[in-house]
This record gives C-alpha cells, sequence and structure tokens, in this order.
C-alpha cells in the first residue's frame, strides 16, 4: 500500500509542476512589475525633491525613465520577459533597486531560464515565430528552449543550495530567540525543536531528500518570520520556495535515485502494460529510429514493429547492388540499437491495417492496442500503373532487392561469356537504368565503373569495358532536385564514365528482352529500375486523402487529421513544413520529423506545452557518380568532382549506424580505391531469383 501511494505520488508530479508553474511564474512576473513600478515613482519624487533643494542627487534620464517605466508592463503581461529579467538581474545592485536578497536575484535568474510561462504574450508569440519568414526569430526560440533544456538542472542545484543555507541563520536566530542568555542559548541548542527543525529541513534540502515537503514545511515558515525579514523579502522567499516545491530537486538529488529505482526497477508495476501509455512505432527506418530514441526518457512504454529485423542505411544501398559492400556493412540489428533503452519492445511483424476505433494494430491475425501510434513505413517502387514490369526491371529499397541487383549485374557477364552469337552477348552487356534522380545517377555510375575496372582480365571471351551502360530519364535534366549547374556538372561526369544519357525519354514498355523508348528498342538483359516510389498504403489503412504519391497528408505537427493521437512520418507523410513546400523524402528529413514526433509525445505526457509547427531545416544534398565525382550542395555551397566525392564519403561514413559498420565500410573503400576491386562479387539465390524467364 505504502509503494503504491509512492509511485501515486511521484507520477503526480509532473501534474503538479504544469498546473502550478504558469501561476507561480505569473505572480512573479507581476511582483516585479510592481517592486519596479514603485521604485521608479520613488526615484522620480527624490528627483524632484533634490531639484527643489538644490541637491546633487542623480536625476534619470529620458531613456532610463521610459524603460523602467515601460518595464513593468511588459513584465506583468509577459513580453520580452527574459531581456528583461537579464537587465533586472545585471542591474539589481544599481539603478533599477532591487536588494541584495538571494531570493530575488533567484527569481530573475528563473525567469530567464524558465521563461515566462504560458500564461504570457511571449508563449502565444512563440507559435507564431515557428511560422515567420525570418530565420534569425526562429534561431531565438531554438536558442531559449537550449537555455531551458540544459541551465535547468545547473539552477535547481544552485538554489537548492541556497535555500538550504538561508536555513543556518535562521537555526542560529531561533537559539537566541529562545535562549535567555548566551550561555542558555547555547545549553538550549540542543533541546530546543526550532534549531533542529532548521537543521533537518536544511539537510534535506541540500540533499534534494524528500525536498519537496521540506521546502513546504520552510514554505509554511517563512510567514512567522516578519521580525527578521521585510515584507519584500518574505514575498520573495515564498514565491522561489513554491517554485521549488512545483519543480522539484532535479536530476541530481535523493529524490530522483528514488523515483528511478522506484519506477524502473525490474519488478516495478510502473513498467507493466498497465501503468505507462503505449507508444507504437511502425517501421525501422530513419524516422522510427529517431522517434524511439527521442522518447528514451519519457513515462511510456514503446513497441517498435518491422517487418524486418534490421535498420538500413540506404543511402549506401545501391553499393551492394553493384558489389562495392556487404549487407553487413550497412544494416544494424535493431534490437542491438534499443540494448540499453528499457521502455521499449521490438517486435517482428508485417502490419496489415489500423482500427482507429478500436485504436489497434492489426498484424495479421494478431491485435496491438496503442495510445500513441506513429507511422513511417516509408515508400515502395512505383512503376506508374505498370506494376507488370517488375519482374523485369526490379528495384532498389531493401538488401533483398540489392542482392538480387547484384546476382543480376553479376551473372550478365557469365552469361555473355559463353554467349552463342554477338546479339545475345551485346544484350546481356547492355544495362539500362531507369529513372535520373540520385539513386539512378549512382547506379549508372557504379555499374560503369564495375564494368571498366573492377573486372579486367578475368574473363576469356568478352572485355567488360565495352559492356553498355544507358540510363534513361524522362525529364530535361538528371538530379532535377539539385540546382542546374550540378545537374550539368553529374551529366558530363556520367559521360566520362562511357554512360549514354538519353534525356526527355520515357520508357513505354519493359520485358525479358529489353526496353521500349518508343522509336527506339534496346535490346538489354539488364534493366533497373529508379524512376519513382509511392508511398505504403498507411493513407487507405486509415481512410484518409494522400496526394499524388500515395503519401497521407498530416497536419502541422505530422498528426493525423481527425484522428486523436496518430502521427505519420518519413515516407508515409505529406508535410508543408519546408516553408510551406513538401518536405523532400530524403534520410535528414525522416530523422528531424522522428525527432519532433518525439517531442510531440512527450510534451503531452508531461503535460507541457506542445514545440512549435515542424519545420524541415535542409542542410544540403550530395550524391556521387564514380571515383573523384560527385556534387554536392550544402546551403549556397556548391561543389563537384573530388571535393564533393570526398566529402560525400566522409559525410556517409559519419552517419552511419555503428562504430564497426563505419570501419568497414572505411576498410572496404580504401581497398577498392587502391587496387580497383569489388570485395562482394558473390552470386547468391536460386536460379528463378537471378533472372525471370
Amino acid at each position: 500500500m505504502l509503494r503504491n501511494a509512492l509511485k501515486l505520488m511521484v507520477r503526480f508530479a509532473p501534474t503538479v509542476r504544469a498546473l502550478c508553474m504558469p501561476w507561480l511564474l505569473l505572480a512573479t512576473r507581476v511582483w516585479f512589475g510592481q517592486i519596479v513600478l514603485v521604485h521608479q515613482i520613488m526615484a522620480m519624487a527624490e528627483s524632484h525633491t533634490a531639484g527643489q533643494l538644490g541637491a546633487g542627487l542623480h536625476a534619470p534620464s529620458s531613456v532610463e525613465a521610459a524603460l523602467h517605466g515601460i518595464a513593468p508592463l511588459l513584465l506583468t503581461v509577459g513580453l520580452l520577459t527574459r531581456p528583461i529579467a537579464l537587465v533586472l538581474l545585471v542591474d539589481g545592485y544599481g539603478s533599477i533597486g532591487l536588494g541584495p536578497g538571494g531570493a530575488t536575484l533567484a527569481l530573475l535568474a528563473w525567469l530567464i531560464v524558465l521563461g515566462p510561462g504560458p500564461l504570457s504574450l511571449d508563449a502565444l508569440l512563440a507559435r507564431g515565430l515557428a511560422w515567420a519568414p525570418l530565420g534569425p526569430l526562429r534561431l531565438i526560440g531554438a536558442f531559449y528552449e537550449r537555455i531551458e533544456r540544459y541551465f535547468s538542472p545547473v539552477l535547481l542545484l544552485i538554489t537548492r543550495a541556497g535555500i538550504a543555507a538561508s536555513l543556518v541563520p535562521a537555526s542560529a536566530f531561533a537559539l537566541a530567540l529562545f535562549g535567555q542568555t548566551a550561555r542558555a542559548g547555547l545549553a538550549t541548542a540542543f533541546v530546543h525543536p526550532s534549531s533542529w527543525i532548521a537543521a533537518i529541513l536544511a539537510g534535506c534540502i541540500a540533499a534534494g531528500c524528500i525536498a519537496r515537503p521540506a521546502t513546504l514545511i520552510y514554505a509554511a515558515m517563512v510567514p512567522l518570520a516578519g521580525i527578521a525579514m521585510s515584507m519584500d523579502d518574505r514575498l520573495a522567499m515564498l514565491l522561489l520556495l513554491l517554485m521549488f516545491a512545483a519543480t522539484g530537486p532535479g536530476i541530481v538529488s535523493v529524490d530522483r535515485l528514488f523515483a528511478h529505482w522506484l519506477l524502473d526497477s525490474p519488478n516495478s508495476e510502473g513498467n507493466t502494460l498497465d501503468h505507462c501509455p503505449h507508444v507504437v512505432v511502425v517501421g525501422g527506418g530513419f524516422g522510427g529510429i529517431a522517434t524511439v530514441r527521442g522518447l528514451c526518457k519519457s513515462r511510456c512504454r514503446i513497441t517498435l514493429i518491422d517487418r524486418r529485423n534490421h535498420h538500413l542505411f540506404q543511402p549506401l544501398l545501391y553499393q551492394i547492388a553493384t558489389a562495392a559492400l556487404s549487407p553487413g556493412e550497412i544494416a544494424t540489428p535493431i534490437r542491438s540499437l534499443f540494448r540499453g533503452q528499457r521502455n521499449v519492445q521490438v517486435r517482428l511483424g508485417s502490419v496489415t491495417g489500423v482500427d482507429t476505433i478500436a485504436r489497434e494494430l492489426l498484424i495479421g491475425p494478431d491485435r496491438v492496442k496503442f495510445d500513441y501510434l506513429v507511422l513511417a513505413t516509408g515508400a515502395r517502387h512505383s512503376y506508374f500503373g505498370n506494376d507488370h514490369w517488375a519482374p523485369y526491371a526490379p528495384g532498389l529499397k531493401s538488401i533483398e532487392d540489392a542482392t538480387a541487383i547484384r546476382s543480376r549485374l553479376l551473372r550478365a557477364f557469365e552469361e555473355a561469356e559463353t554467349a552463342a552469337d554477338d546479339a545475345a552477348r551485346a544484350a546481356w552487356l547492355t544495362f539500362v537504368i531507369v529513372g535520373g534522380g540520385p539513386t539512378g545517377i549512382e547506379l549508372a555510375g557504379a555499374i560503369a565503373e564495375l564494368a571498366h575496372h573492377g573486372m579486367d582480365q578475368e574473363y576469356r571471351t568478352i572485355d567488360p569495358s565495352t559492356s553498355r551502360v544507358i540510363l534513361v530519364h524522362s525529364g530535361p535534366r538528371v538530379l532535377p532536385a539539385f540546382p542546374p549547374s550540378l545537374s550539368a556538372a553529374a551529366e558530363h561526369s556520367l559521360r566520362a564514365l562511357g554512360v549514354t544519357v538519353c534525356l526527355d525519354t520515357k520508357v513505354l514498355g519493359v520485358d525479358q528482352d529489353g526496353a521500349d523508348l518508343g522509336k527506339e528498342r534496346i535490346p538489354a538483359r539488364t534493366i533497373l529500375w529508379a524512376a519513382g516510389v509511392a508511398a505504403s498504403p498507411v493513407a487507405k489503412w486509415l481512410h484518409q486523402p494522400e496526394d499524388g504519391s500515395g503519401r497521407i497528408k498530416v497536419n502541422d505537427d505530422l498528426s493525423v487529421p481527425a484522428l486523436q493521437r496518430v502521427y505519420a512520418i518519413g515516407d508515409t507523410a505529406s508535410s508543408l513544413g519546408w516553408n510551406g513546400a513538401a518536405v523532400p523524402g530524403l534520410a535528414p528529413a525522416a530523422k528531424q520529423q522522428g525527432t519532433y514526433a518525439a517531442r510531440v509525445i512527450d510534451a503531452q505526457l508531461a503535460g507541457r506545452r506542445p514545440p512549435p509547427p515542424f519545420r524541415y531545416r535542409h542542410f544540403g544534398s550530395l550524391a556521387t557518380i564514380g571515383r573523384q565525382s560527385a556534387v554536392a550542395e550544402i546551403g549556397p555551397v556548391h561543389m563537384w568532382g573530388a571535393p564533393a566525392w570526398w566529402f560525400w564519403g566522409v559525410a556517409h561514413i559519419a552517419f552511419l549506424t555503428g562504430g564497426p559498420n563505419r570501419a568497414k565500410v572505411m576498410l572496404d573503400w580504401l581497398w577498392a580505391y587502391l587496387t580497383y576491386r569489388r570485395s562482394t562479387r558473390l552470386i547468391t539465390g536460386s536460379v528463378s531469383d537471378r533472372q525471370p524467364d
């Protein structure tokens, strides 16, 4: 019974803070406003008297008077609270006339770190600033959030030490007050209750042990200290104690250790399914992983569901398909990523639907209940209504796709070696890539390098360097999302590698023997699809509208309209969080959305105000064509050639998951760079998997 009561108190603490802190911050602002106003009136009266008497007292300037006159109003309504509090703190011993009391200065520090609270104009304007086109204004909001996140624990620790220190003079004062003489006071030091009560309270607050009750007891004693404290000092001390009691002692405290033991112990009921909100994340890609990591300290239990047991670094997937890397170097088991995150359960399964009424996820015959749902199911290949092309032109989205394409590529050279005639040999040595986006040009460049340099002197009948690599793109330039100058540089690099680039050309048909480009028929036994993707069927699961690519439309906070606590991120979602434009289907975008969705859920769990609407920050785009050839767009900086290639390599190694994977990829790339040899040229799978009949 006692254990359950203590757990209830620990869980109720965030709610107490959410309910009390806005009103305490409002009271603090109003109190400071009236102090500054009274001081300004008194300063004006003294200046007037000094002028009549001819004294040489300092008269405040018009600017100073205007500042002091408007500051009370701004503090009361909560506008520009942090800058004004900073001015008051710096000028606390000067013209503002604030007393040197520690409680007053501590309250100003709290206003600077925590801000004015939700009951203020600053809080209302903060939501609007997220929509503002001016970047510096959004940076100010982010700066304030970091101040609150990183300085709050330090402020709590300093405040705790100050409150405990203020109780030491109270104990000495009690001895002097109740002792009849100095000797009698010394004799009663060990017997009078007032002395050791103050000492016990000081010890509890200093150690952060049952700090909230001890602080409330101290707050009840403050009104009785009228002999030793002025009215303003008492009110400042009372506000500080109440704010500290509402907030708690912080992370460096005995109370926090006790709460961690009480709720996070393996046998604790706090970890059972009945006591924590259930967050279900569907998809173990960049967005899903970022969401789960963002909830590592939240009071919830998380179930991560994926149909595969690994997290895949998709930007390097084409290197598996072209025999440069092995699957284990760019894939990490999901369970190993969350070995130390105890509120996560990983489940292998394929989601088939969502019951929004019962709030259940359908995994075959099984159902999983959820309180919060994050859908990060990614995208699949899109053949624009020609799905019958898929067996002849596979796409690249998974390790299975990559290894199957690798087998097709390598088998093509083997078949060409034993072909019966020149026409069959030419068809086997012709590789067609459909799509001129990053995946398409990376595939084309890697295949051209493999044919020209990776297999020389290994075949006796054929010369692999005579292979034809044809890139077909329906638009006027490759890499349409890049600036035109970089598109031109990429096309030039492709042609320098021997790749035939066909622009403004649409594929009208694909079969086992080649591709139909309208007026031209290209005999080719290996065709790869990189022309487009379509979102997973989340919109159909939830019966929601979708865009042209099948992505579900979401609100500014990435929530699904008309559904409570359901979110969609990554390639699944159509979000206008890129200055009013659609967020691109890139890995950084999915990671940013996953982190944001975790912040939204964590704010709801803790009873805090939600973060401002999601805004995608585009740091740049990269694409590689071949050795010493790549293009990079990093803000206003455009690079191509060798500098972009080295930057591309460093960036991809940095973002790989896991130190061992980084080391393996670096060694493989170094070996390939020095020897022109690919390390994983394996034909795997059954014969039927390699090429359709």
